[in-house]
């Protein structure tokens, strides 16, 4: 019995942009210098991203902010995050013995593979996790083709 088999469309641009980001990844490792990787990354909201046929989901990890410190724009095929984290005041009188909390700015972009509807993107914020629905347009939608028999 044969397989079955979906038809997948090919972006010749697909493996660029995956070799763009281990580019990316690899002069962040290199300039980080010698502070832990876990310490360094701690800046960039950690991120899942789910597709459906309609939209993508993504859910960004940010802990101990405030909505106001986050931004969020969409440039042609690329979503980014952006804000500050900012550094609690320290009180007279107190001494940290451990500081292991990252602070400052970070921007972080991401590439989507097909265009999507800018107009109807919607974002909400809670228990530290910024959720962003990304709607895709209606030419990037899959389209069903009736096949007529004759």
């Amino acid at each position: 019995m044969a397989k079955k088999r979906d038809i997948v469309s090919y972006d010749p641009f697909e493996a660029m942009y995956s070799l763009r980001e281990d580019f990316d990844r690899m002069f962040k490792d290199f300039f980080t210098g010698f502070t832990s990787p876990a310490l360094s990354s701690r800046l960039f909201p950690v991120m899942d991203i789910r597709e459906t046929d309609e939209q993508f989901i993504i859910d960004a990890e940010v802990p101990g902010m405030d909505k106001k410190d986050v931004k969020l724009s969409i440039k042609k095929d690329e979503l980014i995050i952006e804000g500050e984290k900012k550094e609690e005041k320290k009180e007279e009188g107190e001494s940290f013995i451990r500081v292991e909390r990252s602070y400052g700015s970070f921007r972080r972009s991401v590439r989507l593979p097909v265009e999507v509807d800018q107009s109807k993107v919607k974002a909400k914020y809670e228990n530290g996790v910024l959720q962003i629905f990304i709607p895709k347009s209606e030419k990037a939608k899959p389209k069903e083709i009736e096949i007529k028999v004759e």
